[in-house]
């Protein structure tokens, strides 16, 4: 699914070889997006980086990157789902992977200096909290069961060959196998906006997306099982309606598209704009836990309804609201709705923590940090 987002980043560039890379200071960083097999010179410095796409959000982050090690003859790979291979190699060769949802490891993690990946490689650990109390069993938590099983079997091998290679390591420390390393998705659709007081928001609660990513056929099995995000969706979307036809005094942004990208602009306002201004934003789970959505609204400072979310650096402690079960929406939109105080000490919460964990230059410092790290250690 996310490969496909790339491709309008693409379509106007070709191929490359290393023979064609545009000459540099011999000690300069370089940094490339490998997607589709393509790769494609990334300037992190260019000030008309892409908005709205996931370019900018860590072309912006790997400028504090390149400022913070220098002329250190690095290169970094930009990838979303590509795990068997890298254009080359080598202690000095770092990988960004930004879109594989199946938490694999990549088979090339012994031949390059750091592996820094969003969604993490490890789902079950992920989804312990969902299955808690098991005296609660539920048809969300059959399918999320489901999911887990069939990623396992994508990553098994993967699993076992890791787990392989790190005994040879202990046993003949030949070559090293780097960590990898949790990085935040970030945002895709964000405009770069004023952040609108609280008090002046006239939305209170939003969600604008998709429950669905394929139509899928009626005699599909996939039709009438669901899958987790369907399901939780499904859910969350009634609820709402339910909410918004009990207390018309409270404005709610819904507008439902089928497929990833199906953002719905107003004839006024744009997607970015409309959830600027909003106080709550609901972000659902997607394929995983984990959304663009959560990182958009934060940008905002909007007020953050979830299920649930993993335990990362960049969400322990974060205020976030983790209600569970989309059941429990009604009691804690009231809550927070009739309570103009706590809304607005979430959502300046919600602001400090993008600037102190989230932001671009954060995640930028980190990257470099663990960078050194490494280098160090090895």
């Amino acid at each position: 699914m996310l490969k496909n987002l790339s491709q309008k980043w693409l379509v106007q560039e070709s191929a490359i070889t290393f023979d064609s890379w545009p000459m540099t200071h011999q000690n300069a960083n370089q940094f490339f997006m490998y997607i589709d097999k393509q790769l494609i010179p990334l300037d992190v410095h260019d000030p008309n980086l892409p908005s709205g796409c996931f370019v900018e959000y860590f072309g912006k982050a790997l400028q504090v990157v390149d400022n913070a090690l220098n002329n250190q003859g690095l290169v970094f790979y930009l990838t979303m789902t590509e795990m068997e291979e890298m254009p080359s190699y080598g202690a000095n060769v770092f990988v960004l992977i930004l879109g594989d949802e199946l938490y694999r490891l990549p088979s090339y993690i012994d031949r390059v200096g750091g592996v820094f990946k969003c969604y993490g490689t490890h789902q079950i650990r992920e989804q312990l909290n969902l299955f808690r109390p098991l005296l609660r069993p539920s048809y969300l938590k059959l399918l999320i069961l489901a999911q887990v099983a069939k990623n396992l079997g994508h990553r098994l091998v993967r699993k076992i060959r890791h787990r392989l290679r790190k005994i040879k390591t202990l046993l003949f420390d030949d070559r090293k196998l780097v960590p990898v390393y949790d990085i935040p998705l970030g945002y895709f659709n964000s405009e770069n906006l004023p952040i609108k007081p609280m008090a002046s928001r006239t939305c209170d609660v939003f969600f604008d997306g998709s429950i669905i990513h394929h139509e899928y056929p009626v005699w599909s099995l996939r039709y009438w099982s669901k899958t987790p995000k369907a399901h939780a969706r499904e859910q969350m979307v009634a609820k709402l309606k339910e909410f918004g036809a009990e207390n018309p005094q409270f404005q709610v942004h819904l507008a439902l598209a089928v497929g990833f990208s199906g953002f719905q602009n107003t004839a006024e306002n744009t997607y970015s704009q409309n959830l600027m201004n909003a106080k709550i934003c609901l972000a659902p789970r997607g394929t995983t836990l984990e959304t663009y959505r959560l990182f958009e609204a934060m940008r905002y400072g909007c007020v953050i309804i979830v299920e649930s979310l993993p335990s990362r650096w960049f969400y322990d402690g974060a205020p976030i609201i983790q209600i569970g079960n989309w059941q429990n929406l009604g009691p804690v939109l009231d809550k927070l709705l009739n309570n103009p105080t706590l809304l607005e000490t979430l959502h300046q919460q919600t602001l400090d923590w993008w600037e102190t964990k989230c932001c671009e230059k954060v995640v930028g410092k980190y990257i470099a940090d663990e960078i050194n790290a490494l280098r160090l250690r090895f």
